[in-house]
């Protein structure tokens, strides 16, 4: 069942999937540290994310179900294994994922990161009311972390993309999945 062919696949479907999901979180990090306008800023990460979600969950389908299409008869293609196809290509999604983070945030800078995000905050609240007190303990903390590191930045994206991909996956599996065929078939 999980031979050669199925790595493969899961390996070129998942570093498909991986990287338009890395462009994602580069566009949308770069849209937060842009001089744009907040309500033009929000409109663009909106359909931005929108259009990722789609296809993340549109990708997974058509991947797994082509798997499923090209495993053997004889052998099928079990729910487990449509389940577990899924899950593989989002944990690889999610290591391309968090090392693009990693490395977006080591060319800009941790410290412009940090302050174009404290810049956006800082915009989001005069647009409505808030204890000064509390957001100022907030900007205090976020200017007080280390950057983290490529490992934990890329172990926190693993986590998320694995756990939306099991998500989509149970959805997924239960489509895809196909009976082993008996040679002998009986009319």
């Amino acid at each position: 069942m999980f031979g050669k062919m199925f790595w493969q696949y899961v390996l070129r479907d998942g570093a498909i999937l991986g990287l338009v999901m890395a462009l994602s979180h580069v566009f949308e990090s770069w849209m937060l540290m842009c001089d744009w306008p907040l309500n033009q800023v929000s409109l663009y990460i909106s359909i931005e994310m929108l259009a990722a979600a789609i296809f993340f969950v549109w990708y997974i389908y058509r991947s797994t179900k082509r798997c499923s299409l090209e495993m053997e008869s004889e052998q099928g293609f079990p729910y487990t294994a449509a389940l577990f196809y899924a899950m593989m290509m989002s944990l690889l999604a999610g290591v391309l994922a968090g090392l693009s983070q990693s490395i977006y945030t080591s060319i800009i800078g941790y410290g412009a990161y940090i302050d174009g995000y404290i810049a956006r905050l800082e915009e989001m609240l005069s647009l409505m009311p808030m204890d000064s007190t509390t957001f100022d303990n907030v900007i205090d903390q976020l200017r007080a972390t280390e950057q983290p590191s490529v490992f934990a930045n890329v172990l926190s994206s693993m986590n998320t993309y694995m756990f939306f991909g099991a998500i989509v996956g149970l959805i997924v599996a239960a489509i895809v999945r196909r009976n082993p065929q008996n040679g002998n078939i009986t009319k």
